[in-house]
């Protein structure tokens, strides 16, 4: 039965696999790439336009099993060929080709966490010397199972005495993927020190792939012998799409339509015409929804008595293609019909919302710290939830290269680092630079790039007052083509 629940508790960790790819998104040449942590982001651009080619990042963290001394890089060259082991059922010595995982057991609540993304082509131009706009297409894919209890650690389970009751508290687990497409809209007014900004970016949403898991209500749990459990008082509620539970490939399918909106405000300090000293910005990011209406299941589970499942019977269903059948058959064992839970054929997930704050110093031309606070917003409503940084990120930054060490706090527990770096149009990084080399306990990583083509002197402008003036920045000279 201690499978059983792993696999429970990982279903969703397991669909698809980043933090906020800090490197990425806060020098002021970051044009586009900075829409979505402030839609005011690009006022601050010393060049008259921006255009993202292709982008990606995929991040992953948890703090419930570790592979021992291995990191991604070791994963991706060596992972396909050798074996894995749990911990508790090794029975050998570790050999060169042996990965072991292994399970925390600290008392801490469980957390799993997935955040990835993929930047279509996307375009962001000033129009005049106060106005932006731009047009961006992003790919998401987000997840997150927060607070799980800690009587579902491994080894917390594992060792819970048989015929002893415990209370489960709630949690929940959901799983998103979305396509959007975007528009933005920033506008700058100039004050006496400088000038103020607010920017908005409007999304329309497309769902693919969606699935949760969600306990309303504490529930008392009893181990039994025989791998059988025993459950009173549930009231639960989970729901999945189910266009692509098959052993065939995977194929992106429309099964939902939504919105959203950022909104993001910034004050810039100058200390000379087109360049600042200090810069402070707040915004808010990921406010809407998707409903899922098609190739949906919404299930609720009420059963204010007890019911008993035997972990044997579930083995008959074996891939993702049982899914279907392995619902109704726990349907059947928890209230009697195999289309009880079954309630609803939608269902709809909110974005994964929160505010975000930062603040900007610049020490000389090329040197800036920045800090930044990104934190949920708390919700009533079903939605994958973002993991709360708070960061410090000095940056060196010029026309043609810059670099940035992250140092971030992770959820007010997880101390990490990371690096970033852009030559030209090219930017690489990894907000957790230590899962990538080096090898230690990997509970996951982080890593992210961008490839864009940036201002291009072709002798003429669309809008007569586009651009800077008597450019300042940087280097102080006027701004020359890379290409």
């Amino acid at each position: 039965m201690r499978f059983f629940f792993l696999f429970c508790l990982l279903f969703l960790a397991n669909i698809i696999v980043s933090q906020e790819q800090l490197g990425l998104r806060l020098e002021n040449y970051a044009g586009v790439s900075s829409l979505s942590i402030n839609p005011a982001g690009n006022l601050s651009n010393p060049l008259p336009w921006d255009f993202n080619l292709v982008g990606a990042g995929i991040y992953f963290g948890n703090n419930y099993f570790f592979i021992k001394e291995t990191n991604t890089f070791d994963l991706i060259t060596n992972g396909s060929g050798s074996s894995f082991f749990f911990a508790p059922d090794l029975d050998q010595s570790i050999k060169p080709d042996i990965y072991v995982i292994d399970f925390f057991d600290d008392g801490n609540n469980r957390f799993y966490s997935l955040n990835s993304f993929g930047a279509g082509p996307s375009f962001v131009m000033k129009i005049g010397d106060n106005h932006s706009a731009g047009i961006f297409t992003n790919f998401r894919a987000v997840g997150s199972a927060l607070d799980v209890p800690n009587e579902f650690s491994f080894y917390k389970y594992d060792t819970q005495p048989l015929f002893e009751p415990f209370s489960v508290g709630p949690f929940q687990g959901v799983f998103m993927s979305w396509a959007e497409i975007g528009i933005n809209y920033a506008v700058k007014i100039p004050t006496y020190a400088g000038y103020v900004g607010f920017g908005i970016n409007v999304k329309h949403l497309i769902g693919y792939e969606a699935a949760y898991v969600e306990n309303l209500r504490p529930w008392v749990h009893t181990k039994l012998p025989d791998d059988i459990i025993t459950i009173s008082n549930g009231f639960g509620r989970f729901g999945l799409t189910n266009s692509n539970l098959s052993s065939g490939n995977i194929v992106p399918t429309g099964n939902g339509r939504g919105f959203g909106f950022d909104i993001g405000f910034l004050k810039v300090i100058q200390e000379y015409e087109n360049s600042y000293r200090f810069r402070l910005s707040a915004a808010l990011l990921d406010i809407g929804f998707v409903n899922f209406t098609k190739n949906a299941r919404a299930h609720v589970v009420e059963n204010p008595g007890t019911f008993q499942l035997v972990s044997q019977d579930f083995e008959q269903f074996e891939g993702i293609d049982q899914l279907e059948n392995m619902l109704r058959f726990f349907s059947q064992e928890s209230l009697g019909d195999s289309l009880a839970t079954l309630v609803d054929d939608e269902f709809q997930l909110a974005l994964p919302a929160a505010i975000s704050f930062q603040a900007d110093y610049s020490f000389t031309d090329h040197i800036y710290l920045n800090g930044i606070l990104v934190h949920r917003l708390p919700t009533k409503a079903l939605s994958p939830k973002r993991e709360s940084i708070l960061a410090a990120v000095p940056r060196f930054e010029h026309r043609w290269f810059s670099a940035s060490l992250p140092i971030s706090l992770l959820n007010w527990k997880e101390l990490r680092m990371g690096f970033a770096a852009r030559i030209g149009f090219l930017t690489i990084g990894s907000d957790k630079i230590g899962s990538l080399i080096g090898k230690s306990d990997y509970t996951g990583s982080d890593i992210y790039f961008a490839l864009k083509m940036s201002y291009l002197d072709l002798g003429f402008k669309l809008f007569p007052n586009m651009g800077r003036k008597n450019q300042k920045f940087g280097n102080k000279k006027n701004v020359k083509c890379y290409f």
